[in-house]
């Protein structure tokens, strides 16, 4: 990936209102965002879209979630960073579920946290942040 590039990013929330702000960061440290509701829609998403980079997903949704959505990642594409967000599950309480998954970040989140988190896995590729 070629420094300044945009990224493509899959957010998975079924809560709209979480889904829209973290488009919202993405958007604003000028990447692409596609979105889905459940596992399941965003397991389909990538298997049909390989330009996303990166997922950030919810552990509790409807259908299929988190981490069995996240099984099907690895297995699709084993290098993509995939990043839990939540608000209900502190890190050292995920025990084994954290295993598989490349970052966790809690919501609420801010912008820099988001852009860190982007730059952990992206470090060439520069933000609307000026880094």
């Amino acid at each position: 990936m070629q420094s300044g590039e945009k990224l493509k990013i899959l957010v998975v929330d079924d809560n709209p209102a979480v889904n829209d702000v973290l488009c919202q960061l993405c958007s604003f440290l000028g990447h692409e965002v596609v979105t889905a509701q459940n596992g399941a829609e965003g397991l389909a998403l990538v298997r049909r879209d390989g330009a996303i980079a990166l997922v950030f997903t919810d552990f509790r949704m409807p259908v299929m979630n988190g981490v069995e959505m996240l099984r099907g990642l690895k297995d699709l594409r084993p290098a993509m960073p995939v990043v839990l967000i939540t608000g209900s599950i502190m890190e050292e309480d995920l025990g084994s579920e954290r295993t598989g998954f490349d970052a966790v970040v809690s919501k609420p989140f801010e912008l820099k946290t988001i852009a860190a988190c982007i730059r952990q896995f992206f470090p060439k590729v520069s933000s609307s942040l000026g880094d």
